[in-house]
Parts: C-alpha cells; sequence; structure tokens
C-alpha cells in the first residue's frame, strides 16, 4: 500500500499570538499527490496551555468514518510515546522532521517547524483497503482556538505490486 498527501491547509485564529504560521506539500509529480509536508510558526510569547482535538477520518465513496477522536493536552504527551498505533507513527515521525519542544512551554520568538513529514507506507497493513483520508488537528493555546492544520490524502495499492 502506499499513502500520501494531496491537500493541506494551515489556518491561524489567534495571529495576536500565532506568528508567521505556514504551510505547504512536497509534490512528487502531478499525477501522484506529496511525498512530504513542510509547516511552520512562531508564537509572540511563552505558551505552557497547550490543548488540541485531533480526528483522523476514514472515506470510502461517500460514507466518512470517523477512525479516532481525541482531545490532547500537548504539554503531558511531548514526553510520552503513545500507545495508539496512529498516533505513535505521527509522534515518532514528529520527532524525527521537527523541532518541538519535550516539554512545555514553547518558547516565544522561536521557529518552530516540520521539516519534510512523511507517510510511512510501509507501517500500512497490506490489507487495507484504498480509501482517502482526512487528518484534522485543531490547537487551542491560552484557552482560544490558536491553529487549524487540516491534511488530505490518499491510500492505494501500490503500483510495485509490493
Amino acid at each position: 500500500m502506499e499513502a500520501y498527501m494531496t491537500q493541506i491547509k494551515c489556518t491561524t485564529y489567534y495571529p495576536e499570538l500565532v506568528k508567521n504560521a505556514s504551510c505547504h506539500l512536497n509534490r512528487t509529480s502531478k499525477d501522484s499527490g506529496s511525498s512530504s509536508y513542510f509547516a511552520e510558526f512562531a508564537l509572540s510569547e511563552d505558551v505552557s496551555d497547550v490543548k488540541g482535538i485531533y480526528v483522523f477520518s476514514l472515506k470510502r465513496g461517500a460514507h466518512i468514518t470517523n477512525y479516532t477522536a481525541m482531545e490532547l493536552d500537548f504539554c503531558q504527551v511531548l514526553d510520552s510515546l503513545q500507545t495508539q498505533f496512529l498516533l505513535k507513527m505521527i509522534a515518532d515521525e514528529l520527532r524525527r522532521v521537527s523541532n518541538f519542544p519535550l516539554q512545555c512551554p514553547f518558547k516565544k520568538n522561536k521557529r518552530f517547524y516540520i521539516n519534510g513529514f512523511r507517510i510511512n507506507s510501509k507501517r500500512i497493513p497490506s490489507y487495507a483497503p484504498e480509501l482517502n483520508f482526512i487528518s484534522d488537528c485543531i490547537i487551542f493555546a491560552k484557552k482560544r482556538k490558536a491553529i487549524q492544520l487540516t491534511i488530505h490524502g490518499r491510500v492505494v495499492r501500490s503500483r510495485s505490486g509490493r
């Protein structure tokens, strides 16, 4: 199976706090989706109160199923691995390609980045069906909606027949 991202959107809702937020996909070809994404932001002040809502949805035809939906306290989970398979896969890759701190606070005027986040297709079971997915993360800082990162993608049969 191959998984790739087709669209990314990052929206800032708290511009007084979240500065210079941007995101983009690294497209590998016109026909396929993206092999990686890049995002960055800075904060105008130190932040220790970072919470989020993460929803990962699967879409087959017109049917959408929330595979996982959870509330997260980022300051509590930054320094521990998740036991849930999907979150562990995301956390492992974020640790590899980002400079997010292992504990709070997120420091002001520091450029936080994700450089080349990839989906490890080898970790997707061969029996997984072809489908589209939506990864949606809403982050709250200081009890206000601060930023949202939404990624659309696809899981398809490998062309190489692996």
